[in-house]
């Protein structure tokens, strides 16, 4: 079978969709070495990929929308695969091969008001037509999966697959050594950690943590906040000035061999998110033995039931509180981490692999018939 990725996000450093795309991409590769993958990037990654797996690097010098109809169609027409991995929301606009589309979430029309009109115009004709387009779709939680059914009827159900994400060998828990060395490199020394990572939009509630944190310093000020990601809020926040504080370290990316000590040296780990497909980076803290506290809300409340300190409202008191308790209760992080280990099988990439291909060859069998 030959097997074309579209792998756009695909980049270091890499984000949610990237880091998706490459560990599915790589587990495919290994449960199935007699098939072919040639996975299209803007530039060359240097990931050291199975055999199988040959990187072609195309031009990267425009938007995601020109790039996927434009340098990415024209290889897909030259190459001719027998299915497409189309990762990152949509398909070409004149692809017509057997496609397997993964949409992560479909917030531009449950919240559109968080996008550009722009950025709605775009989605709201490209995202329907990839989903009639596409052979099967496959997302990341029933949550999304309804949502999908809700808003685009035309979509039949069995049309519609769920597969967890999992998370890959480098995120493990640090050792006490590791940890001790990388807060000392970062001026961190005896702090309380509050992390947070992932692109900073308003539905993940920055200004109400920043305001829960600084709550929390007045009974424990060795607490510090320490955000990671990229400032993407629509309508724009003026994030620069509401984390200018001193016990604020903000910065805009991270090198992947860095982000598990980071969720390693974190005493807990924030993501007040209003909606979300599935949420990676709580999933990547677990596996680093870190607790997450999150929005009771989405996908959220569903991959995370009791593995998580959930709040039903991004109140600042509310937050507080319960950071305060993720970091006073000894007894309450054991029981959570200890449900994350009795559950984390559900979360891998391997069973995802295994799905994923198991759809590819049913698209590409169905194509020949």
């Amino acid at each position: 079978m030959r097997v074309a990725v579209d792998g756009f996000e695909v980049a270091i450093p890499m984000g949610g969709v990237g880091r998706i795309s490459a560990a599915l991409l790589e587990e495919l590769a290994r449960l199935a070495p007699e098939n072919q993958f040639i996975l299209f990037v803007r530039r060359p990654t240097g990931l050291p990929w199975p055999s199988n797996v040959t990187e072609k690097a195309l031009d990267p010098d425009c938007g995601y929308i020109r790039w996927q109809n434009g340098p990415l169609r024209r290889a897909l027409k030259t190459w001719g695969p027998d299915v497409l991995l189309a990762p990152n929301y949509t398909l070409p606009v004149f692809y017509r091969r057997p496609a397997v589309l993964f949409e992560h979430d479909i917030s531009f029309v449950s919240y559109p008001m968080w996008y550009s009109r722009r950025d709605r115009v775009k989605l709201r004709w490209l995202v329907p037509h990839s989903l009639k387009r596409a052979s099967v779709v496959v997302t990341e939680s029933e949550f999304t999966k309804q949502e999908i059914l809700k808003h685009f009827p035309f979509i039949p159900a069995d049309k519609v697959r769920v597969v967890y994400p999992g998370v890959t060998a480098n995120f493990r828990r640090a050792s006490r050594e590791e940890i001790v060395g990388w807060k000392k490199r970062k001026g961190l020394s005896e702090k309380k950690l509050v992390g947070f990572l992932g692109s900073i939009f308003n539905r993940r509630h920055i200004p109400e943590l920043v305001e829960a944190v600084e709550i929390l310093r007045r009974k424990n000020p060795a607490v510090q906040l320490y955000m990671v990601g990229r400032d993407r809020t629509h309508p724009p926040q003026v994030i620069t000035r509401m984390v200018d504080r001193d016990w604020i370290l903000w910065e805009h990316g991270m090198g992947d061999g860095e982000v598990s000590l980071f969720y390693s040296a974190c005493d807990v780990f924030v993501y007040l998110s209003d909606y979300e497909g599935f949420g990676l980076p709580p999933l990547e803290a677990l596996t680093c033995g870190t607790v997450p506290l999150l929005l009771n809300r989405t996908s959220l409340a569903e991959a995370y039931a009791g593995m998580a300190v959930m709040v039903d409202r991004p109140d600042p008191r509310e937050v507080c509180a319960a950071l305060d308790k993720v970091l006073t209760d000894e007894g309450l992080r054991r029981r959570i981490l200890a449900e994350f280990e009795r559950r984390r099988g559900q979360f891998s990439w391997r069973i995802a692999g295994q799905e994923v291909g198991r759809i590819m060859r049913l698209v590409v069998g169905a194509s020949r018939l």
